[in-house]
């Protein structure tokens, strides 16, 4: 699996479609559809370290699910996590701060939590 490929797959392991930032699908009406994480990768020739972004995206009226979401995705990276990929893996850590909240001006349903990963990059000799 490529890097770009073992990124997807980690963000889309949490059970939320996950996008990289500037490829959101839209429903009918031109709005996402609700929930979705979406992030920003860097990707350049070694990747041997890389601070990446996600965002964790809710609509609704309260917090709980978006701060559940967020805190079962931080025990799974304090679990210790290594994605596979080509030639090795790519360590995951959590940067930090590791979850800021970030409100919507335009709309007060919609919820959003920042997160801070940190992936090395370890490659198999």
């Amino acid at each position: 699996m490529t890097k770009d490929a073992a990124i997807q797959s980690f963000f889309e392991s949490f059970d939320l479609p996950a996008y990289p930032a500037t490829s959101v699908p839209t429903s009918g009406d031109g709005e996402p559809v609700f929930p979705y994480i979406t992030y920003t990768a860097p990707t350049d020739s070694n990747m041997e370290r890389m601070i990446v972004n996600a965002s964790v995206w809710y609509r609704s009226e309260s917090l709980v699910e978006l701060n559940a979401k967020v805190r079962a995705i931080s025990q799974y990276v304090d679990a210790g996590r290594v994605i596979e990929c080509e030639d090795g893996g790519i360590i995951v850590r959590k940067g930090s701060p590791f979850a800021q909240p970030m409100g919507d001006d335009a709309d007060n349903m919609i919820k959003r939590k920042i997160l801070s990963f940190e992936f090395l990059y370890a490659t198999v000799y």
